[in-house]
């Protein structure tokens, strides 16, 4: 576990790009401010007046009284996850979610957050966001729909940020609610004399493709998905009862799950298997240690850790399958697995519930 840091931090970029995927030079190498901006099909053509923009260091606004504005349907959001970004060119984090979304009418937002920081950094950044889209939108709340460590921003904001009376519903996937036990083998292999030179490294690197300019903390993000930091986490930030809680699991390592998806809402075929990305079958055989019964993982986190709310159940997904990556325009050809279809599904129950 000598190199163990830098192993995570390819981890964690594979997480989010994937191999393969172009990584462009940032939309404005000078600039210090962060600009999030709404997605489009149409290529970037710079900062219209009525593009959604906030700096880093602003904090969130005032809250929008509950009566005010419309109610549902409300915007969907996503957010990305550790080491994610909104958009490389062409291929997008959520890849073809938002124009696929968009295609049966509805309002998407892709948000953008510093991408090696903790939550406790990187909620108020989407909280700015989100801030902008009710502003822009004229809806009261949005529906958040989070991938992995974006599931903890989603929790954090609503729950010590107080943005229960803006969020309608958090829809985490494959989120380390209970942390993961990579964080803890990366967190334990080195000091942190190290720390230095490895966020130096994370921090240029971040910002060749993310458009938020903020120096990376890799140890602050991985100490909060540990185990023991979301034991904390978890009591810091107890759910809000004016949300909709609603989580799913990808499993992967050609494991059907049975015993560890069970009790999930959707239907979940265990004859359908995963063979994961190429780089993540170190860490999904890591993550079962000898259980791959009770131990089914995506490749970076557990079912176990992704349940919270009310679980919706498992997909035959690693975790960036989750997420269309790398560039994935067709459904899986083994597994089956439709990432596009995922999300139509997830906002139609979300619709159904009455947001």
């Amino acid at each position: 576990m000598r190199h163990a840091w830098a192993a995570l931090f390819l981890v964690g970029c594979s997480s989010g790009a994937g191999d393969g995927a172009p990584v462009s030079p940032p939309r404005d190498a000078g600039r210090d401010t962060a600009f999030l901006y709404e997605d489009t099909d149409e290529p970037d053509q710079g900062a219209p007046e009525d593009t959604l923009q906030a700096a880093t260091d602003t904090a969130p606004e005032a809250p929008v009284d509950e009566p005010r504005g419309l109610g549902p349907p409300y915007p969907v959001v996503l957010a990305h996850g550790f080491a994610g970004f909104r958009d490389l060119g062409p291929v997008h984090y959520y890849f073809n979610v938002a124009r696929e979304l968009r295609s049966v009418g509805e309002t998407v937002y892709e948000s953008e957050v510093a991408p090696f920081l903790p939550p406790r950094e990187r909620a108020p950044m989407l909280g700015a966001f989100i801030d902008r889209v009710l502003r822009e939108t004229g809806r009261r709340k949005v529906v958040l729909i989070a991938h992995s460590q974006g599931g903890l921003d989603a929790r954090y904001l609503v729950s010590t940020l107080g943005y229960g009376d803006r969020v309608a519903a958090v829809v985490t996937v494959s989120t380390p609610h209970r942390g993961t036990r990579l964080a803890d083998a990366l967190l334990g292999g080195t000091g942190p004399g190290a720390d230095g030179f490895l966020n130096g490294v994370a921090t240029l690197f971040g910002f060749a493709y993310n458009d938020v300019r903020v120096r990376a903390d890799l140890r602050a993000a991985l100490q909060v998905m540990s185990t023991a930091g979301m034991e904390a986490f978890n009591r810091e930030n107890p759910d809000d009862p004016r949300v909709l809680y609603l989580s799913l699991a990808g499993r992967s390592g050609r494991r059907d799950g049975r015993e560890a998806c069970a009790g999930g809402e959707r239907r979940d075929d265990p004859s359908r298997v995963d063979i994961p990305f190429l780089a993540l079958l170190p860490t999904v055989a890591f993550l079962e240690d000898g259980d791959p019964v009770t131990r089914v993982n995506d490749g970076l986190v557990e079912v176990r850790s992704a349940r919270w709310g009310r679980f919706l159940g498992c997909v035959p997904a690693d975790h960036l399958d989750e997420v269309g990556q790398v560039a994935r325009v067709l459904p899986d050809p083994i597994s089956g697995f439709d990432h596009l279809a995922l999300y139509r599904d997830l906002v139609q129950r979300l619709r159904r519930e009455g947001l």
